[in-house]
């Protein structure tokens, strides 16, 4: 099954948390506590590793107010991020703190760490975006030449480290481009096949890169969602709403695409397309069903009415509207009965009976092959000459000499 194609305005919103990641480096929230306005961030690897030392054989509630002192960025507006003197201070303060209180603040703590986490996981499909390349030429600069300032921690930061090696390798993959461009233009008027040749491979090689790029934007759209799981494993099958099966592009996915045919698996999309066609199925001909009840009913009808069709007698009047009551009578809810003498091909088809594979079959070594033996028709088409055979057409062709035409003055041909 093949997700549906999203769209960057689509999205947009699942990088709100991932863009202040970049910057200014963390997630924030204000909280008031006692009447003090303190803003809290979330937390890095650099500051759980600080507080594996700092609250070593700390009690449940000093761990707390360590963990609290850590996330302070703001205190009355005031920047302590980056004051170092301020974090014994900090902890005094959180550790004298009621445990309710301490508890709520803790707990927004936690959340925008898991919210930083649950963010962090959607950085690959963000370096795809064409934001993420805008966001790097405009303020990439600065931030590499600024990591730190203000009371930011984009040093710090590992999604913020990962999107500049990301940007700065595709730039990289850039310039290598465009000289390579250069490099084609260069030899295209020497050697134009060739040239045509390279250019048709490098295209398929970035289809096949912006395939693969787009199946990552989309797959995060819907895990973000919760449209899809984002256990790779399967391991939650339970919880997944449809599975992601991905369109064949390259020959070896059709070629797996048709083992899987062969052998009899089936995906969530097939299972789908599978109920759709037995609704189709069940429909037409439970239609078909009820119109041979009803054709028999009428046939019976009419046989104790002593009519039959060698022998049809025209009935009019009061002798007519009796014999037609009498009829819906026998024949209760029935006031035409047709003969559906009509053909759907597409029906008849592809939906009447399921596809069958035939002679084909998947061997042991998961390979598909045909239980038709090979005869000499066969065998000869696989003997008919290729392209690289020197007698071929194609070879033929390229060993043409050219053909020259001259018009002297007169218009003349010769």
């Amino acid at each position: 099954m093949q997700l549906t194609r999203t769209t960057p305005e689509q999205r947009v919103e699942i990088y709100e948390d991932l863009r202040q990641l970049i910057t200014p480096g963390f997630l924030a929230h204000p909280v008031l506590v006692n009447g003090v306005s303190v803003v809290v961030r979330s937390l890095d690897f650099s500051d759980w590793y600080l507080l594996r030392y700092r609250a070593h054989g700390a009690s449940e509630h000093e761990w707390q107010a360590w963990v609290v002192a850590s996330a302070i960025w703001m205190v009355n507006g005031s920047v302590v991020l980056n004051e170092e003197d301020a974090m014994p201070l900090l902890h005094q303060m959180c550790n004298a703190l009621p445990a309710a209180a301490l508890a709520n603040v803790y707990g927004v703590v936690m959340a925008l760490v898991r919210r930083s986490r649950q963010s962090a996981t959607r950085t690959e499909a963000f370096l795809y975006e064409e934001e993420s390349r805008t966001l790097w030429r405009s303020e990439g600069p600065s931030i590499v030449a600024t990591p730190g300032d203000r009371g930011f921690l984009r040093a710090r930061n590992p999604v913020l480290r990962l999107w500049i090696f990301y940007n700065q390798m595709e730039d990289l993959r850039e310039h290598n481009d465009y000289l390579w461009q250069i490099a084609k233009f260069q030899a295209g008027p020497h050697a134009p096949k060739g040239v045509k040749k390279i250019n048709a491979q490098d295209r398929k090689r970035q289809n096949d890169l912006d395939g693969r790029r787009q199946r990552v934007l989309d797959r995060t759209y819907y895990v973000a969602k919760g449209m899809l799981s984002d256990d790779p494993e399967g391991a939650t099958q339970a919880k997944r709403r449809f599975q992601d099966v991905v369109m064949a592009e390259t020959p070896e996915e059709l070629r797996e695409e048709m083992r899987r045919w062969v052998a009899g698996e089936k995906d969530d999309h097939d299972r789908i397309i599978d109920g759709v066609k037995n609704k189709i199925r069940e429909e037409v001909e439970g239609r078909r069903r009820r119109d041979a009840e009803r054709r028999a009913a009428l046939q019976k009808a009419l046989e104790e009415e002593g009519i039959r069709p060698s022998r049809m007698v025209p009935l009019t009047g009061k002798a007519g509207q009796e014999f037609l009551d009498r009829v819906k009578a026998r024949v209760p809810g029935v006031s035409k009965v047709m003969q559906d003498n009509t053909h759907n091909s597409a029906y008849e088809k592809y939906i009447a009976k399921p596809p069958e594979t035939g002679v084909l079959r998947v061997d042991e070594g998961g390979r598909v092959t045909s239980d038709m033996p090979e005869d000499e028709r066969m065998l000869e088409m696989m003997r008919r000459p290729q392209a690289s055979d020197p007698d071929s057409l194609q070879a033929q062709i390229e060993r043409r000499r050219p053909t020259v035409t001259f018009v002297d003055d007169d218009g003349e041909e010769g």
